[in-house]
């Protein structure tokens, strides 16, 4: 008789537990949304063939951008990240992948590529990222790109510079408006630059 009592106990017990059990277990958090650097349209950047090649040097930055996070500027000299998605890989290498996928796409150049692609070629393209952010200073929220490009040999002489900026408003801090906004302003970017390049190296090519 006590066996029979202590078991019923024991299964009561059990039977109050597992209800226990299954609420305190945390749900995941949904994965981040992570955001890709795609390369710009290339109708417009169309044009005669051009007989040199171009190596793509890899982007210099601080570690402010060198990251898969996403920076946000909240005022002057401020630095925090945005909580609400990431880049799918080190923003700068993003950014490289999507400009040599511009040239290539343009159908213009013999041969464009990183150093291990191209270990020599006849212009260097060397590229500075100065701001790469979520400019919550103003109302709009807008998505900020700047990028100091450098036509080199490669040994130290200077062919041609030049900035490159846009600032697109994303109205909102929404994954989706954020990465909207962010889409927009590296499109303007890549193809202002892809442009001067080929204006500015076919000069130089011509005058050699």
């Amino acid at each position: 008789m006590m066996m029979k009592r202590l078991a019923r106990i024991f299964a009561m017990l059990a039977a109050l537990a597992a209800p226990a059990c299954v609420s305190v277990l945390p749900e995941a958090a949904p994965p981040k949304p992570r955001f890709n650097i795609v390369a710009a349209p290339a109708d417009a950047l169309g044009g005669p063939a051009l007989g040199w090649s171009l190596v793509i040097e890899d982007p210099r930055a601080t570690r402010v951008y060198d990251t898969m996070r996403i920076a946000v500027s909240p005022g002057p000299g401020k630095v925090e990240y945005f909580g609400g998605a990431e880049w799918a890989d080190r923003a700068p290498r993003l950014f490289q992948t999507a400009l040599t996928q511009t040239f290539e796409d343009s159908g213009r150049i013999l041969a464009v590529g990183d150093r291990n692609a191209i270990p020599v070629a006849d212009i260097v393209l060397q590229t500075d990222i100065r701001r790469m952010e979520i400019d919550a200073r103003a109302r709009d929220r807008a998505a900020l790109v700047v990028v100091y490009a450098r036509l080199t040999d490669g040994k130290g002489t200077v062919y041609a510079a030049e900035k490159f900026e846009a600032r697109i408003a994303a109205n909102s801090l929404g994954p989706d408006a954020v990465y909207a906004a962010f889409e927009r302003a590296f499109n303007d970017v890549l193809a202002g630059l892809v442009a001067w390049s080929y204006e500015e190296g076919a000069a130089l090519r011509a005058g050699a």
